[in-house]
């Protein structure tokens, strides 16, 4: 299993943070997709389409020492 953690100060291309939401692209099948930190997701969510990865996202945030990664 591969690991990417969101550096907050340096986002790629095909990611984006703000507040308690991330957004991901799935390594597998190319659908975007975000993860709340909050009760709507509970900071963990699979892809959509394909289920092959796994988004998350703390409730701290990006800005307040939070965590964000992707595992596929």
């Amino acid at each position: 299993m591969s690991i990417k953690r969101l550096d907050p100060k340096h986002l790629g291309p095909d990611e984006d943070w703000a507040g308690n939401t991330a957004a991901f692209l799935c390594p597998h099948c190319e659908k975007v997709f975000i993860v709340c930190g909050t009760p709507i997701h509970g900071g963990v969510r699979k892809c959509p389409d394909c289920g092959k990865s796994t988004g998350r996202c703390d409730i701290k945030g990006r800005m307040s020492g939070g965590k964000a990664s992707l595992e596929w």
